[in-house]
């Protein structure tokens, strides 16, 4: 039997990392990119110069490498990835969270309802389509309070406004559509408090100070008493991530907290600490993906 074929989307420099430990795993790697000049391009055995997000490209070379059920699916590349990932993996019948899941993921007003859903608390929001529409929302606020406004697939700063009402004008806002906005901004009163970045995997966990990137078990004793991980764990297991490392931001005020965000894209601030110890992330990132095994030193929880 030959050695199984695994699928990477995404061949830029944040990704080499995980090429070069791969290369050392008994796979045939055939990586796509839009770049056809992508610095990991070298390091398959196979490219294609399909994007992420070109499905019909994608199922194409899925077709003409014989893919089957017994081979894998990987990205470490953006968010929107694992789209294209989940649509490649549901044709060749491979194992891999839904795509209509994945796509709740990135849709801020889609993740919010099941949030609402769920019990867990996010701020007070209002969907706004126009200009309109937020004067509306903003008329009986108060000069001193501060709001976002941040657009439905807004996963980058893009499309991301602070302000209080008095200093708000309508050209300031973009309010065409593109990939960062689909149909709705989401209008959020400013919530007092922490902001940290949870990182939940299998049955662990850990906390950054989100503004520092600093590892911190400062608020252990609050999350704990608020049942934080634990309504976090049961946000992965609806969508289908219980299995992966998900990024959760959320703000730890006085009295509660609030769920901000839902991320599935490698953690840069974890990356970064374990660059600071000196453990090998890409090796034990392709563990939990590949093979459902959480190897990752205990200095990390």
């Amino acid at each position: 039997m030959g050695k199984k074929k695994i699928l990477f989307l995404g061949c830029n420099h944040d990704q080499i990392p995980y090429l070069d430990a791969l290369k050392q795993r008994p796979y045939v790697i055939v990586g796509v990119d839009k770049n056809n000049q992508a610095p990991g391009k070298d390091l398959c055995h196979a490219f294609y110069n399909v994007g992420y997000d070109d499905y019909s490209g994608l199922l194409e070379v899925g077709k003409l490498e014989n893919f089957t059920s017994s081979d894998k699916v990987f990205t470490a590349a953006a968010q929107f990835a694992h789209q294209g990932a989940a649509r490649f993996s549901q044709t060749f019948g491979i194992s891999y969270p839904k795509e209509g899941r994945i796509g709740q993921c990135l849709n801020k007003a889609s993740y919010y309802q099941i949030f609402l859903a769920l019990h867990v608390p996010i701020p007070k929001t209002w969907y706004v389509k126009n200009f309109n529409d937020l004067q509306k929302y903003l008329s009986q606020a108060r000069d001193t309070d501060r709001f976002y406004l941040k657009s439905d697939l807004g996963k980058s700063p893009k499309y991301n406004y602070r302000f209080n009402k008095a200093g708000l004008l309508a050209n300031d806002i973009f309010w065409g559509q593109d990939q960062f906005l689909d149909k709705f901004y989401l209008l959020q009163k400013e919530y007092d408090g922490i902001h940290l970045r949870i990182n939940v995997y299998g049955e662990r966990y850990n906390v950054f100070e989100f503004k520092t990137g600093e590892k911190t078990h400062e608020y252990e004793k609050r999350l704990k008493s608020l049942g934080v991980i634990g309504v976090l764990r049961e946000v992965s297991e609806f969508f289908g991530l219980e299995n992966w490392m998900i990024k959760y931001d959320i703000i730890l005020g006085g009295h509660g907290y609030v769920v901000l965000d839902i991320g599935m894209d490698p953690p840069a601030r974890l990356i970064a600490f374990a660059e600071e110890v000196g453990a090998d992330f890409p090796n034990h990132y392709l563990d939990q993906y590949l093979s459902d095994q959480i190897t990752y030193p205990e200095v990390f929880d």
